[in-house]
This record gives structure tokens, C-alpha cells and sequence, in this order.
């Protein structure tokens, strides 16, 4: 096992889960993913606690498909789940119900070794989670959002109907979630009210530069990818829905176009379709997918908080 993942994985396990003496801990991944990974998160537990177990599942075939009744309820089992899978189980009925039984859930959906040994797993989350308070305290109030770039992005969103999460990768109470690597402040805006232009910068599989047209908070047309617009095509107009606004507070990811690292990085912002129930939305289906936004200009309410990408607050 190359030892540069353990820097990752040291900090995951005793900085961000807080794992104990005596707790048990489940690793679940899947038979895609990197083995290196999850070998590495055992390791660093093993450095606390000896009941840790790897159990590797079916890949699923996209980000929020439920795994098998099986691996749901073995979910709900231990103190602590990590969950380094190549799909996303973040906004599964499964994920939650393993919230509602007191696990402490990290999901590390499609991460890959440069998050581990450079990127950012690597981070102090004690900045991470100032950061994070910093931008929640400065938006929390807001109602009307509007996000723009040189690239042509214009989108307009109202917020106040859901609570700002913050996703600063302190996971030590019973029940608490989040990705790892974390860091973002994030929530659902208000159903039915984004309108506009959105071009991404990246986002995740996809093509560079996919472009949306956003009507009463669907996704109308869909631009630059045609394997994304058949997959949502295929899925039904559920799926179009603006689920998510996502602000990036984690100075040591970088863009690398791997979505559960790229979301991270300090300085830009996310939009994503799809599934928002883990945000307080309405929109529950087995789809979510994130893109990102680089050097955006964020306003809140009219006044500037992000401009070009940099901080106002």
C-alpha cells in the first residue's frame, strides 16, 4: 500500500470521524473502487479501534441508486461508516436511515488517491469548519441569489425555505454526516425559483463547459454533453430539478475533475441537479450530480459576497 495515502486516511479517522477506542467501524466500498483506499482508512483505524471490518458491495450504476436491502441494513450496524464508493450513496434512502440510527457516515463518493495524499483529506478542518462559519454567517439571511461569470453563467435562485448546512468535515456526534473531503456551505434553494444560464466548468464525468437553461427551477436545455442530456432524458423531469447551491471552503482541494474534490476548493461555487431531499427539498429521485463554477461573482440580496471568485466576507 503506497504510504502517501495514509496522510489522508490518519486524518479522516482521528480528525474528522473522531473515532474511539472500542467503536466499531465499517468500511464500505465497492469492487471499482481503488482497494488502496479503504486498505488505508483500515489501517488508521486500526491505529484506535480493532473492530473495523471492509465490505465490498455491487458498483451501482449511478450516484443516488439505493444499494442492495442487505447492504442498507448493514448500514445502520456500526458506530462510524466510511463509505469510499465510485457511486455516490450521499442522497440515498440508505445513507439517511443510517443517520436516523446515531451513525456517524462519512461518503467519499468517486474519491480518488490525489485526495488522500495531497488534496483535501489532507486539510486542517479546523480552518475548513472557520471558513465554513464565515460564509454561512454572511448568506444565511439571504432571499434572493444571483450567480455570475465572464463564461456567460446568470442564474438567479431565492433561498429562506431551507437551513444553510455545513459540511466542514467534523463528524463526532452520534448521527452526524457528510462527504469526505468536506468542505462547503450548501442548501436547497426554494422550489421553483432558479432562472437563468448556467455554463460549468467542469462537471464530474461529463464534458467541460456543459451549458443549462434554467426555467422555474428546471433544467430546460442541456448543452455540450448529449450523453448527460439522454441520461437525464431517460430518467424523467425530475432529475432537471435545481437541487442544490453549493459554496467551496477547503483551501487545499484542487480542481482535478473529480467532483467530490473539485465542489471543495475555496472560492468557487456548485450547482447540481437532481435529488436535494438530504438538503430539506422536495425532489426525491436516484439522481445527483454536481458542476462546478470557477471564479464566480456571488450577490446576495444585491450586495457582492464572492466577485470573481474572490471572498468579499
Amino acid at each position: 500500500m503506497a504510504s502517501g495515502l495514509m496522510k489522508g486516511a490518519d486524518t479522516a479517522v482521528r480528525d474528522c470521524m473522531n473515532v474511539k477506542k472500542g467503536e466499531s467501524v465499517l468500511i464500505l466500498t465497492d469492487y471499482e473502487m481503488d482497494p488502496e483506499i479503504p486498505l488505508a482508512l483500515m489501517e488508521a483505524v486500526k491505529k484506535v479501534t480493532k473492530d473495523v471490518e471492509i465490505v465490498s458491495m455491487r458498483p451501482l450504476s449511478r450516484n443516488g441508486e439505493e444499494p442492495d436491502e442487505d447492504i442498507a441494513k448493514l448500514m445502520k450496524s456500526p458506530d462510524v461508516l466510511l463509505v469510499p464508493t465510485t457511486k455516490s450513496l450521499t442522497h440515498t434512502k440508505a445513507r439517511r436511515d443510517a443517520k436516523k440510527a446515531c451513525v456517524r457516515v462519512a461518503t467519499m463518493p468517486g474519491i480518488v488517491r490525489f485526495s488522500l495524499e495531497e488534496g483535501g483529506l489532507t486539510a486542517d478542518y479546523g480552518k475548513v469548519r472557520k471558513l465554513c462559519l464565515r460564509m454561512r454567517n454572511a448568506i444565511y439571511r439571504g432571499e434572493e441569489f444571483r450567480i455570475t461569470t465572464k463564461k456567460g453563467t446568470d442564474l438567479r435562485m431565492a433561498f429562506g425555505d431551507h437551513i444553510w448546512d455545513i459540511d466542514d468535515g467534523i463528524y463526532h456526534n452520534p448521527g452526524d454526516f457528510g462527504n469526505l473531503p468536506a468542505g462547503e456551505v450548501d442548501t436547497a434553494p426554494n422550489e421553483g425559483t432558479a432562472d437563468g444560464i448556467i455554463v460549468f466548468d467542469t462537471m464530474d464525468c461529463y464534458e467541460k463547459g456543459i451549458r443549462m437553461t434554467v426555467e422555474d427551477g428546471f433544467a430546460v436545455e442541456i448543452e455540450g454533453s448529449k450523453r448527460l442530456e439522454e441520461e437525464v432524458e431517460r430518467l424523467g423531469k425530475k432529475v432537471r430539478n435545481i437541487a442544490e447551491l453549493g459554496i467551496g471552503t477547503n483551501p487545499q482541494a484542487k480542481i482535478i475533475g473529480n467532483v467530490l474534490e473539485d465542489e471543495k476548493v475555496y472560492e468557487t461555487v456548485h450547482v447540481a441537479i437532481g435529488n436535494n431531499v438530504s438538503f430539506g427539498g422536495k425532489c426525491d429521485v436516484p439522481f445527483h450530480i454536481d458542476g462546478i463554477i470557477l471564479k464566480p461573482t456571488l450577490e446576495v440580496d444585491g450586495k457582492a459576497i464572492i466577485k470573481g471568485g474572490k471572498w468579499l466576507v
